[in-house]
């Protein structure tokens, strides 16, 4: 069997059928390349678990999936993914790899940041297409992500920007912050000559979700460029249009 477990943001967001999945597992592994914890450690995770983690990369989940597979023919083994693990990632052809080859297969879904929306004051209704912001590289700066922003808009709805992270190397990763998203989208705004970022539109910035430290903050672009966005993963939340009540409740929840 093998299991696909979301573990939310922090180790006390395991459910109790996680635990009782991966309790179940001889081997146990977590990709180290779609976020990280708001809060705790992957030993932390270990001793809420009671078993040995094993951390894997992109290229060891994805070039090396037949070979986990294999194990799972033969015993209970285990992905763990931060969040939830069908939301915004490329999981979804693990599951269809698995059913090619006749792997029986759980998904066990975890809490996720799309969970801590409706804290901003937003209606969680009036959200379109999620998306993701990533770091631009040379002979790689990829735009479609503010043509996702600007279709939303035009429809009046808001826009989650899941932020990027690069982990090729388990001890150096680099996560985007919401500020440096913003930097990105004002500069292909300024490129494109489209002003889809006025003065008037709002911006909600997350930063560790689900944490002590969780902060959740709106204003004008440049206003947040100068408030302290600490803690970490964070993401990004461009409004569409707010109605009244929307106004009122991002007022009163969020810092300004």
């Amino acid at each position: 069997m093998f299991y696909l477990v979301g573990i939310g943001l922090k180790p006390g967001h395991l459910t109790l059928e996680a635990l009782e999945a991966v309790k179940k597992c001889r081997h146990v592994l977590l990709e180290n390349y779609t976020s990280r914890y708001a809060e705790g450690s992957v030993k932390a995770l270990e001793k809420a678990l009671g078993v040995e983690v094993f951390e894997v990369s992109r290229r060891e989940v994805e070039e090396g999936f037949d070979k986990i597979l294999s194990r799972a023919k033969r015993e209970h083994t285990a992905l763990l993914v931060y969040g939830n693990p069908l939301i915004a990632t490329t999981h979804v052809q693990l599951l269809l790899d698995a059913r090619a080859q006749g792997v029986d297969c759980r998904v066990i879904p975890g809490v996720s940041v799309t969970d801590f929306l409706a804290k901003t004051g937003l209606d969680a209704y009036k959200f379109g297409r999620t998306t993701t912001l990533v770091f631009p590289q040379e002979n790689y700066a990829p735009e479609s992500f503010y043509d996702v922003i600007a279709k939303n808009k035009g429809l009046g709805l808001h826009t989650l920007c899941l932020l990027d992270i690069q982990a090729e190397k388990a001890h150096a990763q680099r996560l985007m912050t919401a500020k440096e998203a913003i930097r990105i989208l004002l500069a292909i705004d300024q490129k494109r000559c489209t002003q889809l970022f006025p003065k008037s539109t709002k911006l909600i910035a997350l930063c560790a979700l689900g944490s002590d430290q969780e902060l959740i903050a709106a204003g004008r672009a440049e206003r947040l460029l100068d408030f302290a966005l600490e803690g970490m993963p964070q993401c990004l939340i461009v409004c569409g249009t707010l109605n009244e009540k929307e106004e009122e409740a991002v007022k009163a929840l969020c810092e300004s």
